[in-house]
């Protein structure tokens, strides 16, 4: 099995690094000089799979990275991880509330698919 695909939560067997996370030179007037995501290639409309066991806590609108859902997910050594896919088709067929299991399939590509992923420290 290659594990690049499930690593991005794609399937298919396709993907393609556009945009790198950090510093690079922005794409368009007003975009941002530091990248916060993973922009991948992938066409419109292929499926794309939860990349871990978690809850979904956003399917909506969220301004440059378009339609955006997110899973979150608690590590006890680490904290709270949110996994978001920007750019989705808007036609969810995940909600927020829904669980999810890893190689769940979640969503579509829209037209252009961001992976990113945020960690929140634990207080000690």
């Amino acid at each position: 099995m290659n594990l690049i695909p499930i690593l991005f939560g794609l399937l298919h067997g396709i993907y393609k690094i556009n945009s790198y996370y950090g510093k690079r030179n922005a794409p368009t007037s007003g975009a941002s000089t530091f990248h916060k995501g993973i922009d991948i290639g992938a066409p419109q409309g292929f499926e794309f799979i939860a990349v871990t066991n978690g809850k979904i806590t956003f399917t909506d609108f969220l301004g440059g990275g378009g339609y955006t859902i997110t899973i979150t997910c608690y590590d006890s050594s680490i904290g709270e991880i949110k996994y978001s896919y920007c750019h989705c088709d808007p036609n969810f067929i995940v909600h927020v509330g829904d669980y999810v299991k890893k190689g769940q399939i979640i969503g579509k590509v829209g037209p252009k698919n961001v992976y990113g992923v945020l960690r929140q420290q634990i207080s000690r």
